[in-house]
């Protein structure tokens, strides 16, 4: 370890695990090289609510060089290609550094399902732009979504509050909100119905086509518009690195958040288990894992032992704010579910959302 005032950071990937490392690193400690193709950091919670147009572009964005000036860091607006021993290749920068944060987050997964790729997502800031211009301009009147976890719930009910359309929600499993428990998915698709948000169970897309989605039993089902929200996977970048990984996917971290040596990971492309628990790809997580690898660089740059990270919202208890539209929204903890008051819960959830991107302003 290096005890020099001045650590070389480099952290890859400007979402919200990334600009939460530069926003909490001691400056005096450490010289942070942020690595971000994009110019700006984006909310992406509020990217059903921007389709809809319930919230403006400014609402969810926040320039990111101002920012990394602020804050004393380097902004390399590039994409990181590969990583070699301490250097990270990018697009036209070589970047060298003494230890190494990776966290550009999550892609669409569309598992082969063919034409998927053609449909419309909510996943990046570009996709939701492009899909919000096909609603003004096109007006489709049945809309499907494949996939209900938190984003598919939460972009059916924007969309059936601002449009007039028949909407449906379509899921593999056999219940919606799968990653939560059958109490939570019970009640929130008690909750879709009485907002005529139709949902199907148990349906297994095989193939998507400009006006209909076929199902792997044979059944067909007729939309103007098809939505993909059905899963994430790791970026080519964290795909192309030779680093320890779980199912070959995710990067796979110990209590520290250590990939490897002096590399670690954090955020959506990280698996990461701590005694027994692991944690779900949420941006609470994201937030207190990269305030955790900040006091751990610190302690890096000084020398001392590095400290587990504890996890605040696992899997098996998972955390969340769902809005449900019409200025609603529940709570939930684990298997609890609190839907009263539901428009203090939707103001709640709307002033984090919001001041999370007002910090970086």
């Amino acid at each position: 370890m290096r005890t020099s005032s001045q650590l070389k950071v480099a952290v890859i990937g400007g979402g919200i695990a990334g600009a939460e490392v530069v926003r909490n690193a001691p400056q005096r400690q450490l010289e942070i090289t942020l690595i971000e193709p994009k110019g700006q950091i984006e909310c992406q919670a509020l990217y059903p609510e921007y389709l809809a147009g319930a919230a403006r572009l400014e609402d969810l964005t926040a320039p990111l060089k101002p920012f990394c000036d602020r804050m004393g860091a380097r902004l390399i607006n590039e994409r990181a290609i590969s990583m070699e021993t301490n250097l990270i290749v990018c697009e036209k920068s070589r970047i060298e550094f003494d230890v190494a944060v990776v966290a550009t987050g999550a892609a669409q997964n569309y598992f082969g399902v063919k034409g998927a790729d053609r449909s419309f997502s909510v996943n990046s800031l570009q996709e939701t732009e492009r899909a919000k211009r096909f609603l003004e301009k096109e007006k489709p009147k049945r809309i499907a979504i494949i996939g209900s976890g938190l984003t598919g719930v939460e972009t059916a009910c924007a969309l059936k509050e601002r449009i007039d359309a028949d909407i449906r929600i379509i899921e593999a499993k056999n219940r919606v909100l799968p990653q939560f428990s059958e109490n939570i998915s019970s009640i929130i698709n008690k909750t879709l119905l009485e907002k005529g948000i139709d949902t199907l169970v148990s349906a297994r897309v095989s193939e998507m086509k400009d006006e209909c989605i076929l199902f792997s039993d044979g059944s067909t089902l007729d939309c103007e518009m098809a939505f993909w929200t059905a899963g994430i996977k790791p970026s080519d970048f964290v795909c192309n690195l030779a680093l320890p990984k779980k199912d070959e996917e995710w990067l796979l971290t110990n209590p520290k958040l250590q990939s490897l040596g002096n590399i670690f990971a954090i955020g959506d492309c990280a698996w990461v288990q701590v005694n027994g628990k692991v944690a779900s790809k949420t941006a609470i997580e994201a937030e207190h894992q990269a305030a955790h690898m900040a006091k751990n660089l610190s302690r890096w740059a000084e020398g001392k032992p590095l400290m587990d990270y504890s996890i605040v919202a696992p899997t098996d208890a998972p955390v969340a704010l769902i809005s449900m539209g019409c200025n609603s929204a529940v709570g939930v903890y684990g298997s609890i579910c609190l839907a009263m008051p539901a428009r203090l819960i939707h103001a709640l959830k709307g002033w984090i959302d919001k001041s999370f991107i007002q910090r970086y302003k």
